[in-house]
């Protein structure tokens, strides 16, 4: 069963405050808090099924963090206490340090579950009402106007991220020969391949980026976001912080109080 469709017309604010009330809760726990955040995963999927999303959906979006996370691998060699392990490859002398390996673990499920957060957030309200929402919160017309616009053009980099994909396939060979032997390259050739896709895409986002600004500017945009008339307010809107309250609260409770890994 699905919950309350996307809206424009909806007063975002508590569906906004409640996304970054739990993120930065999930964000404050102490690294090994690997239970609490199980907990805090459950509550996204129970959220989750409420909006029609299933937990093996919701979990492959949130793994886009993935990438972002390998700057804090270093860590895990750099630290000296805990160490698991300690030897020469080649040239290199290297160690892994449990402490690290906790911090990088623990980094990289906050970053999948707030993915999986924001997520939600988009499932549950359109970008026109969650402007609208961040404007009503008193934040700067900057901060709004820019992420409404961020959250646009993702749209149009996951589109043109998917042509690219379709156009490489329709002139690739299949990745599986005759003799059902593995052709198509190594493994570095291929990490060349998916360099240069990304490299395109990325010039491809500066130059529509470039067309976009020139067409608001010839139409005299002023830098600010139209979002229309606001929606009316949410009657409920102390009800509904109170209990992002208490979910806040649960949350650290959790990470206080059951065991670390």
């Amino acid at each position: 069963m699905i919950a309350e469709p996307r809206s424009v017309g909806r007063d975002a604010r508590a569906a906004v405050i409640t996304t970054l009330a739990f993120v930065t809760a999930v964000a404050l726990l102490p690294p090994g808090s690997y239970l609490a955040l199980l907990f805090a995963w459950l509550l996204l999927a129970f959220a989750g099924a409420l909006l029609g999303i299933s937990p093996t959906r919701l979990a492959r979006r949130g793994l886009v963090a993935l990438p972002f996370v390998v700057a804090a691998v270093p860590i895990v060699f750099l630290r000296n206490d805990e160490l698991l392990w300690a030897g020469t490859i080649g040239p290199l002398s290297l160690q892994v340090s449990g402490a690290g390996l906790r911090i990088v673990l623990t980094a990289l499920l906050k970053a999948w579950i707030s993915v999986q957060a924001s997520v939600l957030l988009l499932a549950l309200a359109s970008p026109p009402s969650i402007v609208t929402a961040l404007r009503r919160m008193r934040l700067p017309d900057v901060i709004a106007t820019s992420a409404g616009l961020t959250i646009r053009y993702l749209e149009l980099l996951r589109d043109e991220a998917r042509r690219m994909l379709r156009a490489r396939t329709a002139r690739a060979a299949s990745p599986v020969g005759v003799g059902r032997e593995r052709i198509g390259g190594t493994i570095a050739w291929r990490a060349r391949t998916t360099g240069s896709l990304v490299g395109s895409l990325f010039l491809r986002a500066y130059s529509r980026a470039q067309r976009i600004e020139e067409a608001a500017a010839s139409r005299g945009a002023t830098g600010s976001l139209s979002v229309g008339t606001l929606p009316v307010a949410d009657p409920r809107l102390t009800l509904k912080i109170a209990g992002v309250l208490a979910l806040v609260l649960a949350l650290t409770l959790a990470g206080a109080l059951l065991p670390r890994l």
